[in-house]
């Protein structure tokens, strides 16, 4: 094996990593006898295929075969032997496959920057007031109301208004043709603008029940959803059944009903101690990411780039998912997601800086985490899980979810550390309209 490194720049690494002959015919022989073992041919007994004619009917098989372990194989060979260590997967692009002569890949990746922490002693940080007002419960209460709310078919009204819940069907038309992918067949649907993609709210409302509706909208060539862009499209509807939804009064029967009050002021005083538990959940974090902040800012340093795209590419996930989870389609959602890259790119590289210097804290400070705590953390997260219990206890049964999980609590030890050597003062009182 020959092997070429080139410093395209600080942190970036290309090998570029010839297999000499020898070494690719060893493991075509090996490769070619495996198949051997397990492969019939009509007028050959099993074992005794000629290779010959093995490789005129498997050939491209295992030539792929053999180059895809070689690659991983002689990569992780390399790698080994210089020392070197990427942050994500090597970029792998093939130069020579012609295995008769040799073959030659080069493998292009980031290494993590060699980081000493300094100034993260006694920093000053203030932590925010943590209050909760009446209104908030109020608030609190509502939205708990909300979920419990009921649908009622409509008496007395034949057509839809905002607001409305209705089972429809609806399709899009486009010169008299139905638009793939947007038949809605006996579907409950809100008559909602935050909740129906498309516009379909002003399709709907005005709508009777029972007499089927025509109405056209038109879409810009830039719309989220492709099939739609740049179209004149025709919505056919028909409403079959109204519904409103109904509110429970708030009284002492409503908070029985949830299970576990004896009346509505103890719901209330079980709202305010959540909410003051989140306020004050969310005042620690502040603390945390403030402290993390002044960390950063006194030691600057250079972030790779395939850790920012890796971060990107896991912030574009999460919001395109907060998108499907409100109703929107999937290519919708994505497409939502990636017109708002370049705020997830900023934010994508704060991430990657900050997961350096923690780490590189941890390392100074010899922060770990045993296999214990680990499994103490696993065990919390399955039995507070309820009924998704089967499916968090299988996820952590993964091996890279683990390590995963273990990562993340090596870093929160370690702003733990960060937070026990600060100086954390209160945060002053708002100034009100009388003070000012």
């Amino acid at each position: 094996m020959q092997v070429n490194i080139d410093t395209p720049s600080a942190l970036r690494r290309k090998l570029t990593i010839e297999v000499e002959p020898d070494e690719i015919k060893r493991e075509l022989d090996r490769s070619y006898n495996e198949l051997k073992r397990s492969v019939v041919l009509k007028g050959f007994r099993p074992g005794h295929a000629p290779q010959k004619l093995l490789e005129r009917f498997f050939g491209d098989q295992v030539r792929g075969d053999v180059i895809q372990k070689l690659v991983k194989d002689y990569t992780k060979k390399a790698l080994e032997e210089n020392n070197l260590t990427p942050m994500v997967e090597p970029e792998i692009q093939t130069e020579e496959t012609d295995l008769s002569k040799a073959l030659r890949f080069s493998a292009t990746f980031d290494v993590r920057p060699e980081i000493v922490v300094k100034d993260y002693q006694g920093l000053k940080v203030q932590q925010p007031r943590i209050e909760v007002r009446d209104e908030e419960v109020e608030q609190a209460l509502q939205a708990l109301r909300e979920r419990h709310a009921t649908l009622k078919a409509v008496a007395g009204r034949t057509r839809v208004e905002r607001g409305d819940y209705v089972i429809a069907e609806i399709e899009g038309y486009s010169a008299n043709e139905p638009i793939p992918g947007t038949k809605i067949e006996q579907r409950l649907l809100p008559v909602s603008d935050k909740l129906l993609a498309h516009g379909l709210d002003e399709v709907l409302a005005g709508a009777e029940a029972g007499t089927p509706i025509s109405k056209h909208r038109n879409y810009g060539a830039d719309y989220t959803s492709k099939e739609l862009a740049g179209k004149d499209v025709e919505w056919r509807a028909t409403v079959k059944e109204i519904f409103t939804r109904q509110l429970p009064e708030l009284d002492d029967e409503f908070a029985k009903d949830l299970g576990e009050f004896a009346d509505l002021k103890e719901l209330r005083e079980k709202l305010r101690t959540d909410l003051l538990e989140s306020a004050r959940q969310r005042a620690e974090a502040r603390v945390r990411q403030g402290l993390l902040d002044l960390v950063i800012e006194r030691n600057p340093i250079e972030v790779p780039d395939s850790m920012v795209e890796l971060e990107l590419k896991s912030s574009e996930a999460e919001l395109a998912a907060t998108f499907e989870q409100g109703g929107m389609p999937h290519e919708e959602a994505h497409a939502r997601a990636a017109e708002n890259r370049q705020e997830l790119r900023t934010r994508a590289e704060k991430r990657a800086r900050s997961w350096l210097i923690i780490d590189a804290l941890a390392s100074q400070e010899g922060v770990e985490v045993s296999d214990e705590e680990v499994a103490d953390r696993v065990a919390k997260i399955v039995t507070s899980s309820a009924r998704d219990r089967d499916r968090a206890a299988k996820f952590y049964r993964e091996q890279e979810n683990l390590a995963a999980l273990k990562v993340s609590m090596r870093r929160e030890k370690t702003l733990d550390v960060l937070l026990s050597r600060a100086q954390v003062e209160a945060e002053p009182p708002a100034e009100t309209a009388a003070d000012a």
